[in-house]
């Protein structure tokens, strides 16, 4: 017996769901967490949670790839669950909510009552619906609720880059970018620190709309978008604010922990195998994701950094782990578009490669030899 085609049927298994919670909860991305507020205990504490997103919430873009969960939990209820140390559903006194529609004063007013205010904030896309903005669908009362507020922290849904102007008012800031069917749950396990967060950002978040300038011909382009000029070259995302010396609202691969970790020991040898020891300085286990930047010779006329390799690894509070990165003759070359098309390809230049090991693309900046360096480790080779 087969069962009729439909979006809407229900093939999840529990397990399914598990694997769902699991990887949502490691895909978190923590980029703002002052004075440690989370891991948060809520455990007798009243929490006041703001925005539709906790109540309807968007989990997916939409399009050919488009899935109608047969069971969708919302924030606002695993929240209440959690607080009440019930299943579920259970709702609790303790927890107050109000959505997009409610005013500025009425949400200050829940605001002041409460020990924690969670903003869940989104906005989507869809195939053959670009966002024409950065900004989110309605986060126009985060920053006037969030002063009324003990401690705070946002919750952002996005499917890609977004603006977040309110960040400097609350305590803490999480982006999850598309989490699926489990994210309620698997954000609840952030929050909470039953997960340790790992995610790193795949794009950068800029400061304001069109950071990195580009023109019409370069996006959208031009007759309709049928013509696109690439003219940034290599200079795009974290190679433009590198070569323009601009910082962003935060870098490509950035992404904190509940724990503290530090590289060290970085060596190169001829087989071009980089080698890093991280160490986790904390008190709670967890994972980090070290990132290899190489810098070409000059020779190449290629000066940015440019991402080779990256691992992630778990560490023990208090351990050591060594982490190598296998260098290719391709991550040492640079694309040669000099000449006729028929004799582009990679070259490998000859000089000094030098690699630097971050826990983002944060690491275009030098420091003087009596400066404390925490951004990365460097080492160089001679080839």
């Amino acid at each position: 017996m087969h069962a009729t085609p439909s979006i809407y049927n229900n093939v999840t298994s529990d397990e399914h769901f598990q694997a769902a919670r699991t990887i949502a909860a490691n895909s978190h991305v923590l980029l703002k967490n002052s004075d440690n507020l989370l891991p948060y205990d809520f455990n007798g504490k009243k929490v006041a949670i703001f925005g539709t997103q906790a109540d309807t919430p968007c989990v997916g873009g939409g399009g050919s790839g488009q899935v109608s969960p047969a069971w969708l939990p919302t924030p606002l209820l695993t929240v209440h669950a959690h607080v009440s140390g019930g299943s579920y559903g259970d709702l609790t006194d303790d927890v107050t909510y109000a959505g997009d529609d409610k005013s500025v004063e009425e949400m200050q007013e829940l605001a002041k009552d409460a020990d924690i205010c969670l903003f869940f904030l989104g906005t989507s896309s869809s195939e053959g619906g670009d966002r024409d903005t950065l900004k989110l669908t309605n986060d126009r009362y985060v920053i006037d609720v969030a002063k009324k507020c003990a401690k705070s922290a946002a919750i952002v849904t996005t499917p890609g880059a977004v603006l977040t102007p309110w960040e400097d008012v609350v305590d803490a800031m999480i982006i999850h970018f598309m989490p699926g069917v489990a994210s309620a749950f698997a954000s609840m396990d952030v929050l909470a620190g039953d997960v340790n967060p790992s995610g790193k950002l795949p794009i950068t978040m800029p400061m304001v709309e069109n950071q990195e300038g580009m023109t019409e011909s370069q996006y959208p382009g031009l007759d309709g978008g049928m013509n696109a000029t690439y003219s940034e070259g290599w200079a795009f995302g974290y190679r433009y604010y590198h070569l323009h010396k601009e910082s962003p609202r935060h870098w490509f691969g950035e992404g904190m922990s509940y724990s503290n970790f530090e590289l060290s020991k970085a060596t190169w040898d001829s087989d071009d195998n980089v080698s890093v020891v991280i160490s986790n300085t904390g008190k709670v286990d967890g994972s980090e994701v070290p990132q290899l930047y190489l810098q070409p010779p000059e020779e190449c006329d290629q000066p940015l950094w440019m991402l080779r390799g990256f691992e992630k690894v778990a560490v023990s509070a208090g351990e050591s782990a060594e982490v190598s990165f296998v260098l290719e003759d391709v991550d040492l070359s640079v694309w040669d578009a000099s000449g006729d098309a028929d004799s582009h390809g990679w070259k490998k230049c000859q000089g000094e490669y030098t690699a630097r090991i971050g826990f983002s693309s944060d690491i275009n900046v030098e420091f003087d030899e009596d400066e404390t360096n925490d951004k990365y480790v460097e080492v160089t080779r001679t080839i």
